[in-house]
């Protein structure tokens, strides 16, 4: 930095206007220098603030599953949480990061939970992983290849199909306790009246109850919206129940319809809540099927087609995306296939 020469003025000389001024070299030397230390010190403090910043901005680096998950509940809070398992129990398993990860790795892991898991949740699990590993696959992080990670198939086992008189049992054991669980009792003939999956059912809330016998609700797999319809009996019973549900309080998820209760209320009932409900009810009632929540789901359809309602028309009812979808459902039981068989015998 070159300096303008600074008027000073000569030692001894006499102050006045007339006197000419010179530069006096070590005078500017000397204010170069200061010029310049303070420059480099200004320089310094530039460049740590910029290293402070740089500190502050630079995020840590988040451990695989977490950062997975931060990326799956972007877009599904639903599946970030029934994914987090999976991937949690795939990554204690393994005990190394995804860009360390060997075929071997997800061989051994598939073959120690196949004695544990049903085959459709081993399908369910596989998947999650796959997907866990073509998150970090995708981002040039995965060194073995992704198409060797087979998801293996599920052998299909279908669920009992609720008969009419296993229904009823079920409502004779509900309607002879004293008092009657009111809740329980809604959550059957629900099941029943719409063949809804459990977890659509699990997120009913006091507003979707009216004055229609129907509501309007997301179907739980493709997350469009469908109606859903009730009997005039079971109407009749909701309205009662939604009125006492609406005197208990609940610090979290107040809106929801059937609720939880563990000593004390605890907020929305979960499926598992749900699943062993039925299983105790169906105990007490003698029956010897094992009925679950889907069961209801299954009858629900086989009444329909029964009376001959077009696998369109069911694929909307019930909420699937395809009518190839419901053709699972609609296998005939042992005892159906029985009586379809002697029916056209006896008609021949």
């Amino acid at each position: 930095m070159v300096f303008p020469v600074a008027s000073i003025k000569r030692p001894g000389a006499q102050s006045n206007t007339h006197d000419k001024t010179f530069p006096d070299e070590c005078a500017i030397a000397s204010l170069n220098l200061k010029f310049y230390m303070r420059s480099a010190i200004n320089y310094r403090s530039f460049g740590q603030i910029t290293i402070d910043r740089q500190a502050v901005c630079t995020k840590p680096e988040l451990p695989p599953v977490e950062e997975y998950l931060k990326w799956k509940e972007s877009y599904s809070k639903s599946a970030h949480k029934a994914y987090k398992i999976w991937v949690e129990r795939f990554q204690r398993f393994v005990g190394k990061n995804p860009e360390k990860l060997v075929l071997q790795d997800i061989v051994d892991f598939s073959a120690s939970i196949s004695p544990h898991f049903a085959s459709k949740n081993i399908q369910f699990g596989m998947s999650i992983v796959r997907n866990y590993l073509k998150f970090f696959h995708e981002q040039g992080r995965l060194s073995l290849p992704l198409y060797l990670v087979k998801i293996p198939r599920a052998t299909s086992n279908s669920h009992h199909a609720i008969t009419e008189d296993e229904y009823q049992k079920m409502l004779v054991v509900l309607n002879g306790k004293q008092p009657i669980p009111l809740q329980n009792l809604c959550i059957i003939r629900l099941l029943n009246d719409t063949g809804m999956r459990v977890g659509e059912l699990c997120s009913l809330t006091l507003e979707d109850i009216g004055s229609e016998k129907s509501a309007i609700i997301h179907t739980e797999k493709t997350t469009k919206k469908r109606r859903i319809f009730w009997s005039e009996s079971t109407d009749v019973l909701l309205k009662l129940f939604r009125n006492l549900r609406g005197e208990v309080k609940l610090e979290r998820e107040t809106n929801a319809l059937f609720i939880g209760f563990r000593g004390k209320y605890t907020g929305r009932i979960t499926t598992r809540s749900i699943e062993r409900m039925i299983k105790s009810i169906a105990q007490d009632a003698g029956i010897q099927n094992k009925i679950c929540p889907h069961s209801f789901r299954h009858g629900f359809i086989h009444r329909l087609a029964k009376k001959k309602v077009t696998d369109a028309v069911i694929a909307q009812m019930v909420g699937h995306s395809t009518p190839h979808t419901v053709s699972e459902y609609t296998k005939l039981s042992k005892v159906e296939l029985e009586e379809t068989y002697r029916e056209i015998l006896e008609g021949n």
